[in-house]
């Protein structure tokens, strides 16, 4: 989403001259997204013939055209799944499984938390992806997880690196404003266990989905100290298992994730290392300076008619940023923000990756550099994604593979594994 300032469009997630499809100026997040679903085709979450065949066919300034178009090639190709699972065709069924999902969340992505389809389709995408791991349990090790914190259930998925209790290094993945925990599988859950980590993707408070199994999961009833709690609890969980290398825990997040995985970090003195893309301070700051100041320029009503004023696609992803932490409204979340969503970047001690894009906006800029240079880290380093490595998007989704040989090699040499 672009933000405004002195009523100037700041570029805030890609280069508007590599736009690959959707064209319309008035709209970069169309786009944006459809890229992010392109790098998926690496991982065989798409295919180019599926994902093209789609978005020429829907009308690109409708909400419910995008919906309709990708939920009608996932039931198409779900049901393929179940027609080769069926008749034991246990790989296939998996792939077909692992597009499903695919083009379910591509679905999602036009659905607004008042509408009808906004469960039903997100439980889809979680009962694919379920069922694709499971066909393809003999080639990925992994575990359905369940974190407890006063009572509040977050699930997860463990992936393993082998199929050993051997202790790996491991990483817990913190999901952005927009990503769900199966979602981090393609932000480096796959890359890890493919290089010998482990990983937990896992939905906690202020990620999307926590309240799309329990309602009261908001940031009303996680202020700080319980945010940090259930952070803890995810990091207890792993420290206890035998298969984990409690001196070799790393946590990493995307976006709002580069947020929250700093902000776990500083906070937690257990993590051998931090990746973040961006790693960002203070949330408030980003809000106001960054990518959301057109929005908290009034009152309540004043921001949902502004942001009703958006294209669907950065109208419905802003309403469910407000619905995901428990407000009707950006002005409402706000002060929530200014309590709980800041840290002191000296407070960072574990080796550290400062990763940002060539295109982010200036105040994730400042904040991502600002947390580089005043870190307390002993090991660190600061990596910009840029234009002439076609890695100048944000999150880096339009060169994932140079992203993941950045990271990886980071944190191999910082906790001196497969060196």
């Amino acid at each position: 989403m672009p933000s405004v300032k002195n009523n100037e469009i700041l570029a805030e997630r890609m280069n508007s001259e590599s736009r690959l499809f959707f064209m319309d100026p008035e709209d970069e997040d169309l786009d944006f997204i459809f890229q992010w679903f392109v790098g998926w085709i690496a991982y065989g979450a798409c295919t180019p013939g599926e994902l093209f065949k789609v978005a020429r066919k829907v009308d690109a300034k409708s909400a419910v055209s995008w919906k309709e178009g990708f939920e009608k090639e996932a039931k198409k190709i779900e049901a393929i799944g179940e027609d080769c699972l069926k008749k034991g065709h246990r790989i296939s069924a998996g792939q077909a499984f692992l597009r499903a999902f695919g083009y379910y969340r591509a679905s999602y992505c036009a659905i607004d938390p008042t509408d009808a389809d906004f469960f039903p389709v997100y439980f889809k995408t979680v009962e694919c992806f379920k069922k694709y791991l499971d066909a393809m349990s003999k080639t990925i090790n992994h575990e359905f997880v369940e974190i407890e914190y006063k009572g509040y259930k977050f699930p997860g998925i463990f992936l393993k690196a082998e199929n050993s209790n051997k202790p790996k290094p491991t990483i817990i993945f913190h999901n952005g404003g927009e990503s769900h925990k199966e979602d981090t599988f393609f932000l480096g859950g796959k890359e890890a266990i493919d290089r010998g980590y482990n990983a937990l993707l896992i939905d906690l408070p202020y990620d999307v989905q926590p309240r799309s199994y329990n309602p009261e999961i908001t940031a009303k009833n996680f202020p700080k100290a319980d945010l940090l709690g259930a952070y803890h609890a995810a990091t207890d969980f792993l420290v206890a298992r035998h298969d984990v290398d409690a001196k070799r825990l790393v946590v990493c997040g995307d976006s709002y994730g580069g947020m929250k995985s700093t902000f776990n970090a500083a906070n937690d003195d257990r993590f051998a290392a931090l990746v973040a893309s961006a790693p960002l301070y203070s949330w408030p700051l980003v809000i106001k300076n960054g990518v959301m100041p057109p929005f908290i320029m009034g009152d309540a009503q004043e921001s949902k008619k502004i942001i009703n004023s958006l294209p669907w696609l950065s109208r419905v992803t802003l309403n469910r940023v407000s619905w995901m932490h428990g407000f009707d409204s950006i002005v409402e979340w706000l002060p929530a923000t200014e309590s709980n969503m800041e840290l002191d970047p000296r407070d960072l001690k574990c080796a550290f990756l400062s990763i940002r894009a060539e295109s982010e906006g200036p105040e994730v800029v400042r904040q991502a550099t600002e947390c580089y240079e005043k870190a307390s880290s002993k090991k660190k380093a600061l990596w910009i994604g840029k234009a002439e490595d076609g890695a100048d998007f944000h999150c880096q989704i339009n060169n994932l593979a140079l992203r993941f040989q950045v990271q990886f090699d980071f944190l191999d040499e910082a906790l001196d594994y497969n060196c």
